[in-house]
């Protein structure tokens, strides 16, 4: 058999293994439970920077409970890149979370998968990844199927419902880009060396931004700032519902999420893992019709538009999804 060339072994397809498809689809069913805390915080009061920043401590904290330090953590935490997995991460839970003040779960589901498209063009724009020809197709689909849902919204709310949508699927996009290229990342082989590097990227942002909102709300009460409803005040930083409510979301879910995430996007890529966030608003539309049906969120109705938008979006991810197979 002849022996394969650098010219030929470049033009091989990418293989991608199957644990980063399951880690992939794990962490499309902690997100869509994730929604539902949401939900769950919104009828506690919950100041969603205040929330979200203690459910990213919590988890940091116990990942690292799991897997210690370890001697490279100062390394870790001033690597570029762990700033910004920190801020894409803080930023899309919040952005994602003041959506669901105006729309169902599995609605803003929907729209938050704007991130499949922004993810290939700003593959090939930063990266000059070009996807192949079918997966632009699949990215068009998936566009035209979200966004005629922007005109589901009542009006009053629908260009900040749109503005809260994009900016928490560029905060997803951001996220998985610095977490593909995180050098300390990508040289963790196993799931503790991978945990470790989470937890610390985690706990070093969720801890600054911490600071950044008792800053804030402390120029706020002294009048330095002009209040506004995204820099919590000193009471919804000490509000007990919202500290248990983040613990809990943080040691549970956010820590799988965490893990799922950075460990999915080395393997299966950035846009490919986007790409199977489509089938998201359907795992939440399932665990939202569970909740309200229980009592424990309120009864949505259920707009029949959306059934439609999701056979549209998983389409076309399917053709991205088949696209990537072939490559």
């Amino acid at each position: 058999m002849q022996r394969p060339t650098a010219q030929t072994a470049d033009v091989r397809p990418p293989q991608y293994p199957l644990s980063g498809w399951v880690e992939a689809g794990l962490y499309v069913v902690a997100i869509a439970i994730l929604s539902l805390t949401y939900v769950v915080g919104f009828q506690l009061g919950a100041h969603p920077i205040a929330f979200v920043l203690y459910a990213m401590l919590t988890s940091a904290v116990a990942l690292l409970l799991v897997t210690g330090l370890g001697p490279n953590a100062r390394a870790i935490a001033l690597t570029p890149q762990s700033w910004t997995v920190g801020a894409g991460t803080i930023l899309m839970e919040i952005f994602y979370y003041l959506l669901l003040a105006h729309i169902a779960p599995a609605h803003g589901s929907l729209i938050v998968r704007l991130s499949i498209p922004l993810s290939m063009l700003a593959a090939f724009m930063i990266f000059r990844r070009r996807p192949a020809n079918l997966a632009i197709a699949g990215a068009v689909i998936v566009a035209a199927g979200i966004l005629p849902l922007v005109y589901l919204v009542t009006p009053q709310y629908r260009m900040e419902v749109l503005l809260w949508g994009l900016l928490s699927a560029a905060a997803f996009n951001l996220r998985g880009f610095s977490a593909e290229f995180h050098p300390w990342n990508r040289a963790a082989k196993t799931i503790m060396d991978k945990l470790q590097v989470t937890g610390i990227i985690v706990l070093v942002t969720s801890l600054s931004g911490i600071a950044l909102a008792l800053v804030g709300s402390l120029g706020v009460a002294l009048g330095l700032l002009a209040p506004t409803p995204l820099v919590p005040a000193f009471p919804d930083m000490v509000h007990l519902p919202t500290v248990l409510l983040g613990v809990l979301v943080g040691s549970v879910i956010l820590t799988a999420m965490a893990y799922l995430g950075f460990s999915a996007v080395v393997k299966i890529t950035t846009e490919n893992f986007a790409a199977t966030s489509a089938f998201t608003p359907v795992a939440t539309l399932l665990v939202q019709l569970v909740a309200s049906a229980i009592g424990l969120i309120p009864v949505y109705a259920l707009d029949m538009a959306l059934v439609p938008a999701m056979a549209v979006v998983i389409g076309g991810v399917f053709l991205i999804l088949h696209a990537a197979r072939r490559r």
